[in-house]
């Protein structure tokens, strides 16, 4: 079947137009929300970490890619550099970190139709932290004004 360009879904994000904000589940990281397509749950975002900031211990409900965009970070026997590509579908839990550099991705998850359960941070005191596509949405495009006003508890778990 052919399609016709009524049937093309095309989005445009201007990046340089979406601001970094801090990201308060990874202390000295940033991110900007630049895409979020509910009914397929896909989430398209910037993370920016600072020096050997961690992230926390997670694990995935969807596949996530990770383009590096600059600096460095690993996690278990794997590093990347700016130009390198991380696939990971359901993994185990793991905890990616910066390297002295720091790093920015663009990152990609994909939980599919019917699936808003997207990552789940496995925090220091035993509790864990569920993202769902609704907090992701919630941050899309998102003025530094309003995100300060956006109760991020209630968006989580």
């Amino acid at each position: 079947m052919t399609q016709t360009p009524d049937a093309i879904d095309v989005r445009r994000v201007a990046t340089s137009d979406v601001p970094w904000i801090d990201y308060p589940l990874i202390p000295g990281s940033s991110w900007r929300v630049l895409l979020v397509d509910e009914p397929t749950n896909t989430v398209i975002l910037n993370f920016r970490l600072a020096p050997w900031t961690k992230s926390p211990v997670h694990g995935h409900f969807c596949t996530a890619t990770a383009y590096t965009l600059e600096g460095e970070w690993f996690y278990d026997d794997m590093a990347f550099s700016a130009g390198d590509v991380a696939f990971e579908t359901t993994v185990e839990v793991h905890q990616p970190f910066a390297k002295e550099k720091g790093a920015t991705l663009l990152t990609t998850l994909i939980g599919g139709p019917g699936n808003d359960r997207l990552l789940e941070d496995h925090n220091e005191d035993g509790t864990t932290t569920l993202l769902r596509t609704r907090l992701f949405k919630a941050c899309e495009r998102i003025s530094p004004e309003d995100y300060a006003k956006l109760d991020f508890a209630s968006l989580v778990n």
